[in-house]
């Protein structure tokens, strides 16, 4: 039995050495023996095969390597191949020549489709110990068609335009335009190296020792261009002084993200920056690669998706050189989407410019359409210095300013204080709890409920000597009376009413808002803390947008109106909260706060204009060595005009000592006569 096997076997083996011995005599035999080799990415087997001139210029490892590399980029899944030569007609042939071609057709099943092609697979004739044997005249075309030696499958990724930021009329905030990329071509300093570091460094605030690390890297070359740092147009005379004294310090015009209107928008717009190891792992089979931008605050980070828009990705064939020779795939880049916003950059400007530089924030909202037109954060930075690129120190400047130009104030949220009150007052006249002719009759400032409240008083800033009525409590700003009327209210009305203004519920605009509170939790835990909560103290918190909204309900009959950042074709959010009458008296109450001399909002007063306010001085949490609790100031003004029907809101920091929300009054008015 084992005898009958080993006789098979041999048999076998001399079967097979037969047939390649054959097909080495048959050049259409051999030409099928190849194909069907290469049907199976047999390369081995392949190779024995091929001319012996061409395995002196391609080892075996190599001529693998060839095939597995493209076939592996190309995702090849099968191979079929046919033969299309006349058989007559080739027998003929090979009688007389000793080179024949055989055409073939090869289909590959790739990744990116099918591929069919027609091929010339050559066949020669070589003398080996005087026995003459044909070989597979080998070239890269039979791995794919027209294939040369070097040639390889790349991806090329080309960007979006990201889409700009423009205010209500089409002013661009955000957009990408000429910026000035600052270089050096090393082969052109000569003995003026030195100088030219030098000039460059003092021109664009940067350190030398940057510069020269630049110019040793191991890329760089005589004749490289080196970047060393992008600047504004605006300073390209700069470079172009340095220049004149020497060609080695020159520029490249090249396209960039701009901020045209810098600090007055920069918190709102923020800013772009490079792309980091989290999103880019996220992100990098969409095409975006390290150099790639995305936001990171502001207007910039929110809407990043549809600013940014999604690359585009061609799948090539390229030569040793890099030209194209074939397109397997192509995806069309699409650009980022523009986003049109409720801002009047005009007013912004003029409101960011009437805050003089005072920390804080300030924001002015169309009553009726809830449109916020302006809103700022004060003091600012331009943000071009971070998309263009921005040194250490000048990093190290902004983080350490005592003023924190970086932080976006309109994003937070602070105790309100006296501001509170025509909320206050509101909620216990619509609901009945008080009407307009509540009085209180107090002597002295200080006030407590009974003696359960132990040594705790609330205090007010005058005691005007006589009975305290609504009217006066608004035009004086008297913290007894109100901290009573909210007594009256009670702890789970004043906080679901509250709600009602918007206050303690989020704000229905795409931005990064700190979330408004009547009470910690939505629990007023005492009658200390309630009382508190009535002229806008104890645990009570607003952002710059909440004013606004709640206040709207006094210049709009008792309806108030959603705050919007987006221009859209959507009808303006508005929700009836109080009665008609009610949302008068309020108003006409606030009229008096700015009218009536003895007003607390009257720096405000402008003859022939009706505006209705409210200011507001409020202690902040934090104390100082001193024990001295900061003091944050208000003032809100409703501008009932058909022409001006806005509702502005500012808020400026550390007015302790400096008259607290009379600090913030007479800016509010420089902006309405400004605008």
């Amino acid at each position: 039995m084992i005898r009958k096997q080993l006789l098979l076997s041999i048999c076998c083996s001399l079967l097979l050495l037969f047939a390649g011995c054959s097909s080495q005599k048959d050049p259409v035999g051999l030409v099928e023996k190849y194909t069907r080799l290469w049907e199976s990415k047999d390369y081995e087997d392949m190779y024995e095969i091929i001319f012996l001139e061409d395995k002196d210029s391609l080892s075996l490892e190599e001529f693998k390597k060839a095939y597995d590399e493209l076939y592996t980029d190309l995702n090849v899944d099968s191979i079929a191949i046919e033969n299309l030569g006349d058989e007559k007609k080739l027998k003929e042939e090979i009688k007389k020549e000793d080179k024949v071609s055989i055409p073939i057709k090869v289909t590959l099943q790739t990744a990116y489709g099918k591929k069919s092609y027609n091929v010339d697979v050559s066949v020669v004739k070589e003398e080996v110990e005087d026995k003459s044997s044909w070989y597979i005249d080998w070239d890269y075309d039979l791995i794919y068609e027209n294939l040369a030696a070097g040639d390889s499958i790349i991806t090329r990724t080309t960007s979006p335009v990201r889409g700009v930021i423009a205010d209500r009329s089409g002013n661009k905030l955000a957009q990408n335009s000429t910026v000035i990329q600052v270089g050096i071509v090393p082969g052109r300093l000569g003995d003026m190296k030195e100088e030219v570091i030098s000039d460059i460094a003092k021109a664009f605030s940067i350190s030398e020792d940057y510069i020269k690390e630049r110019l040793n890297l191991s890329w760089v070359k005589d004749d490289s261009f080196v970047d060393i740092v992008k600047i504004p147009i605006e300073q390209l005379s700069q470079i172009e002084e340095i220049h004149a004294k020497n060609k080695g310090a020159t520029y490249k015009e090249i396209i960039d993200r701009v901020y045209p209107y810098k600090e007055v928008a920069a918190h709102l717009t923020g800013y772009l920056g490079y792309i980091g190891e989290d999103d880019l792992k996220e992100l990098e089979g969409q095409g975006f690669t390290s150099n790639s931008k995305l936001g990171k605050t502001g207007l910039e980070k929110i809407f990043d998706e549809t600013l940014r828009g999604v690359p585009g990705k061609k799948v090539v064939l390229v030569s040793n050189k890099g030209t194209e020779k074939e397109v397997l795939k192509e995806e069309i880049a699409k650009d980022g989407e523009d986003l049109v916003i409720t801002i009047d950059i005009e007013l912004q400007k003029k409101l960011y410019e009437s805050m003089n530089g005072e920390r804080g924030t300030a924001a002015s909202v169309n009553y009726k359409n809830g449109e916020i037109l302006a809103i700022v954060s004060s003091p600012s930075y331009d943000p071009n210095k971070f998309t263009l690129g921005i040194s250490s120190g000048e990093l190290e400047s902004l983080q350490e300013d005592k003023s924190n130009p970086l932080l976006n104030r309109f994003t937070k949220a602070y105790t309100p204080g006296s501001i509170l009150k025509p909320i206050t007052a509101a909620i216990a006249l619509n609901d009945k709890v008080i009407d307009e002719s509540f009085t209180i009759n107090v002597k002295g400032k200080d006030w407590q409920k009974d003696s359960s409240w132990g040594d705790y008083y609330i205090t007010r800033v005058t005691d005007p000597g006589t009975p305290v009525d609504l009217e006066k409590a608004m035009v004086y700003s008297d913290n007894i009376y109100f901290g009573q009327v909210a007594l009256q209210i009670g702890e789970e009305n004043f906080i679901q009413r509250a709600k009602d203004f918007g206050i303690g519920v989020d704000l229905k605009i795409r931005y990064g808002m700190n979330k408004s509170q009547l009470a910690n939790e939505n629990k007023i835990s005492s009658e200390i803390l309630l009382a508190d909560t009535g002229y806008g103290q104890g645990q009570v918190l607003t952002n710059i947008l909440n004013i606004p909204k709640a206040f709207s309900a006094f210049a709009n009959d008792g309806g108030i109106v959603e705050p919007k950042l987006i221009m859209d074709k959507e009808e303006p959010i508005r929700t009836n909260i109080i009665s008609k009458e009610v949302s008068s008296k309020v108003f006409d109450l606030m009229v008096k706060v700015v009218e009536d001399p003895n007003g607390t909002g009257h720096e405000a007063y402008i003859e022939g204009k009706t505006i209705a306010g409210k200011t507001g001085t409020a202690e902040v949490s934090d104390a100082n060595e001193s024990n001295q609790k900061d003091e944050i100031g208000w003032f809100a003004a409703i501008d009932k005009s058909e022409a001006t029907p806005y509702i502005t809101t500012m808020m400026i920091e550390e007015v302790q000592g400096r008259g607290g929300s009379h600090v913030v009054v007479p800016l509010v008015r420089r902006f309405i006569e400004a605008y």
